[in-house]
């Protein structure tokens, strides 16, 4: 028997618990609740000032802790909603938000809970604990929009719990015990604890305490399928149970972390192009690509980029831009946390006197901004708003060379595309109908007779037979309209189940059948499904409508389209289907189906039996196989050999005799290459591709005239051809115009150049030792061979030049050409 001894501790906290109020507790709740909406408004109301864009929702994990009462509804509290019969109740819980409104969360409570019963002198306690599973949403959120910064959200929450408890009845007078069950009992009562399934419901606040930590309210209604929480059976229904708890929750979210940016900083990769710096003309223009590392910028952080040119004791600011964290509000630069991120940084200043001793540095400001971000805010401007973390001083580039402009290659030759695809996918489909609002197959629908759906069931069957690997198969069902929404959902969802059984029913029929060659074992395991539940049909619904016959068609389409509520269009479509039996009868049936579709991959070579078959057998290979072949191979010759073959084999193919004009133009056999390409023209006129080449023929052939004339005409039929039309220009000592005098000339000193300004050391030396002689000659032939770390050739040269012109000396010293030999005793010695 349970004693008086036995019951202290929860007569203790019983008797703690009454210098509460349950109804004080639940009015305030209650109160609150109430003015949730007016507050919330409120706090989107005082920002509504504002500009600020649209905030980004971070999904995160959660962790919860809380404490209250308890308050129990049943035989032995009918009528007394709030009453001061309560007791202690906490629970632990953990769950994931994955959007701003909905989230799930798993709950534990422990607790007492205990009622009286006047009448009948009855007195009840029960210890309690029970674990939740609740799917969370936000009303907040749901009716207002989502905001980070919102101080109070309204939530609600619903789901489904296993409860344990073990319950006393007692007289209340005496405390006799009448009943109990739990190991606490003593014979004849049970000491088997009770489990049941209890239905939890109910309403809180979060109020934001901090970024990461919310302070919660809670109501949390449990309905039992029990009567015998109190052990008190009455049959006027089930008992329940309540709490009203108070508790915190901690986010696991992203942060601001600028320290850890800061004290990462040096795995931030700068590359600038070119280093040192080119003037071009009287512009300097910096290029720099920024590399952010994969979980380096902090979602809610930015930062300013400003590189500055110092030189003389001068410094020239270039523009600023700003980085932004993925949740920041703005229009900076967004880098991606987990991933990283690159951007090429760009900008063009004018040259001054001095910079061709100078360096590009830069010294980048972290900052964690509350309101959006400007994309070219200064770093004064984000000083005086934010504290800011100033990072280290970096070197990204010398500068400025000064030597000359930058300059392309040689014709830009094109090659017909291939059109070969290493991966075709092939699919088959077919459709089953359904009655309306069934899921169940009926092979006896009209549709389904009319329609053959059992013959396109029996060429997919086949076309599964072919044997083809199967990428994966798409399982599309829809319900007609006229119905309601969240029943059509669930129908669409029953109908794609119906259409995938349906399907592996055929694979594991055909998988029985010895004659079939072709088994795909266990094909819900290995195959891939993608099954979509898609709704109501409205789109089809619409274009059945429009291509309908029907003479007030567009009166129907007016009204569906007016009608914004999707609930009132549901009706309207009802309503006309009464009027229009065209509706009934043969535009909505078709609309409840399912669509199953295989896409297979179409078999192909490999690209081991293309190369080979290229050369050795090109008849077994197909336009595209054989004009693909040439790419599988590195060797010029190979490549040619194979576009010959092309011509031979599809003689009326204008690509083959094209490609092969390409590489008989790289290899200067320009008579072969006419003839390709004046067969190309003719098989297929004004391609873009052929009057191209046909241009770089007659600039190989000095006929820059004619070869701009088709560069032009090349130009618009959509090709890219600035360079080669570069080349048949004619340039005087300005760098984009020395740029298209490019191979133009030879044993020219703008060639020469312009050769070295784009890596062609060797071709510059030649062209500059042809060249008629002068100390600029060779400065230009020791740069050249500076760039291309010929040492002798660089010290050989710049000997000729300072002999020719000793001013020249001066300029050697500084010049960052040369930066890389500052150190090199022989360099310097010639330029003391």
């Amino acid at each position: 028997m349970q004693t008086k001894n036995n019951l202290k501790p929860i007569i203790l906290i019983e008797t703690i618990m009454k210098k509460a109020s349950y109804k004080s507790i639940m009015m305030l709740l209650i109160l609150m609740l109430g003015i949730a909406p007016a507050l919330v408004f409120g706090q989107d109301a005082a920002g509504s000032g504002k500009s600020e864009a649209k905030s980004t929702f971070d999904k995160h994990f959660f962790l919860q802790a809380s404490g209250g009462v308890s308050q129990f509804f049943g035989d032995l509290n009918e009528k007394n909603l709030f009453n001061e019969r309560m007791n202690f109740f906490y629970g632990l819980g953990a769950g994931y938000q994955f959007s701003p409104v909905f989230g799930i969360r798993g709950v534990f409570n422990n607790g007492w809970v205990v009622s009286t019963y006047d009448p009948q002198d009855l007195r009840m306690s029960s210890i309690l604990w029970d674990a939740q599973l609740h799917a969370t949403v936000s009303l907040t959120n749901l009716i207002f929009g989502y905001k980070p910064e919102r101080f109070l959200n309204v939530y609600g929450f619903a789901g489904g719990a296993l409860a344990n408890f073990s319950s006393i009845l007692y007289q209340n007078s005496n405390e006799f015990v009448i009943d109990q069950n739990g190991p606490d009992a003593d014979p004849p009562f049970s000491q088997d604890p009770m489990k049941e399934f209890v239905i939890p419901a109910g309403l809180g606040l979060n109020f934001r305490l901090a970024e990461k930590w919310d302070l919660n309210l809670e109501y949390n209604l449990r309905t039992m399928f029990t009567d015998q929480l109190d052990l008190v059976e009455s049959g006027k229904g089930n008992d329940a149970y309540s709490t009203a708890m108070l508790g915190v929750t901690y986010k696991f979210k992203p942060s601001a972390n600028l320290n850890s940016m800061e004290k990462n900083y040096g795995l931030v990769k700068y590359e600038t192009t070119p280093d040192p710096l080119v003037r071009v003309g009287d512009t300097v223009c910096v290029n720099v690509k920024v590399t952010f590392p994969p979980k380096y910028f902090a979602k809610k952080a930015a930062m300013n980029f400003q590189p500055e040119i110092k030189y003389a004791g001068t410094t020239k600011k270039l523009k600023p831009v700003n980085f932004q964290g993925e949740d920041v509000n703005g229009n900076g630069i967004v880098i991606n946390y987990k991933n990283g991120g690159s951007y090429t940084y760009v900008d063009c200043v004018p040259y001054e006197p001095g910079m061709n001793v100078s360096d590009l540095v830069v010294s980048p400001t972290l900052y964690e901004p509350k309101e959006p971000v400007s994309l070219n805010a200064t770093p004064e401007e984000i000083k005086g708003k934010y504290k800011v973390i100033d990072l280290p001083e970096r070197k990204l580039a010398d500068g400025v060379i000064i030597t000359g402009s930058r300059i392309l290659h040689d014709e830009d030759l094109i090659l017909a595309d291939h059109g070969y695809e290493k991966e075709t996918i092939i699919s088959k489909d077919a459709t089953i109908y359904f009655q309306v609002n069934l899921h169940n197959l009926n092979w006896n629908l009209p549709l389904n007779r009319n329609n053959q759906v059992q013959q396109k069931l029996d060429e997919l069957a086949s076309f599964i037979r072919m044997g083809y690997a199967i990428r994966d198969i798409d399982i599309n069902a829809w319900a007609s309209p006229e119905g309601e929404e969240s029943f059509n959902q669930g129908l669409s969802e029953r109908r794609a189940q119906t259409g995938k059984k349906h399907l592996l029913d055929m694979l594991n029929k055909m998988a029985k059948d010895k004659k079939n060659p072709f088994v795909i074992e266990k094909p819900e395991q290995t195959l891939k499904f993608n099954t979509y539940a898609n709704g109501e049909d409205w789109n089809g619904f619409m274009q059945a409508v429009e291509a309908s016959n029907i003479g007030d068609k567009r009166i129907i389409m007016n009204v569906v389209n007016s009608q914004p509520d999707v609930t009132k269009r549901e009706q309207e479509i009802r309503n006309m289907s009464v009027v229009y039996k065209e509706i009934e009868d043969e535009i909505l049936p078709p609309l409840r189906r399912v669509v199953i579709k295989v896409n297979c991959f179409e078999p192909k070579k490999t690209d081991e039996e293309i190369a080979n078959l290229a050369t050795s057998d090109p008849s077994k290979l197909n336009d595209k196989e054989l004009l693909y072949a040439a790419t599988l191979t590195n060797d010029n010759d190979t490549k040619l050999r194979i576009y010959k073959n092309a011509t031979t084999q599809f003689p009326n193919d204008w690509r083959g005799f094209n490609n092969a004009a390409y590489f008989e133009l790289v290899n200067n056999q320009l008579g072969e290459a006419a003839s390709h390409l004046n067969k190309a023209d003719q098989l297929e006129p004004n391609t873009k591709a052929v009057v191209n080449n046909l241009g770089a023929l007659a600039s190989k052939k000095k006929d820059f005239k004619g070869a701009a004339a088709q560069y032009a005409k090349a130009k618009t039929l959509g090709a890219e051809v600035n360079y080669n039309l570069g080349i048949t220009q004619l340039a005087a000592g300005k760098y984009d115009q020395a740029l298209s005098l490019m191979g133009a000339k030879k044993c020219n000193t703008n060639v020469g150049l312009a050769q070295v300004m784009t890596g062609k050391y060797s071709e510059a030396a030649n062209t500059l030792k042809c060249a008629p002689e002068s100390a600029h000659n060779y400065y230009l032939m020791a740069v050249a061979g500076a760039r291309n770390a010929d040492v002798k050739m660089m010290i050989d040269n710049l000997t000729k030049a300072i002999q020719g012109d000793p001013s020249l000396k001066a300029q050697a010293a500084e010049d960052r050409e040369f930066i890389k030999y500052f150190s090199n005793a022989e360099f310097m010695s010639l330029v003391k």
